[in-house]
């Protein structure tokens, strides 16, 4: 896909947080997975199904402002920080992934042509926790809550699931 690895994402992530302690503004981390990717590699095997992910990160890099931060989490997932925003915020800028992605259409070797939708979890630094590893299981269980009962929505970490108490 041309984007971040993991390695990169909690380097990149560490350095928010110590930002956002700086500052005292929030940020965002959102983990999002395409939903019936299984499928597209399936029906245009892994090189086909590559080119697919190649074209949505582009797509959802038009929806991102030069400060956020979009890496690939593995397989179909992506996570994004999102710099100095809350979850109001975030809802726009997940609005506009959506639009993005719903403007993209793939083709399968029979013709037929086919879209993508995402679904998304969100943890907000400090709210839902103040270390990485906290805020990517709280955008983590968030992603498969949704995954589960609101398949092409993004939704809000719980409290308390990957919140640590303050070190500061």
């Amino acid at each position: 896909t041309g984007l971040p690895n993991r390695r990169a994402l909690d380097e990149h992530l560490d350095e928010e947080i110590n930002r956002s302690k700086r500052s005292g503004i929030p940020f965002s981390v959102v983990m999002m997975d395409l939903d019936g990717f299984k499928i597209i590699n399936d029906m245009l095997g892994h090189e086909g199904g590559d080119e697919v992910l190649r074209t949505i990160s582009r797509s959802f890099q038009k929806a991102l402002r030069a400060t956020d931060f979009l890496a690939r989490y593995g397989g179909d997932e992506m996570t994004i920080i999102l710099p100095e925003t809350n979850w109001p915020q975030v809802l726009k800028v997940t609005d506009k992934i959506q639009q993005e992605l719903h403007q993209l259409f793939f083709e399968m070797p029979n013709g037929e042509k086919f879209s993508l939708s995402v679904t998304g979890g969100v943890a907000v630094y400090p709210q839902h926790a103040r270390e990485s590893a906290g805020l990517l299981r709280t955008a983590d269980e968030a992603l498969y809550s949704a995954k589960r009962h609101r398949r092409g929505e993004f939704i809000q970490g719980r409290l308390g699931t990957g919140a640590l108490p303050s070190t500061d």
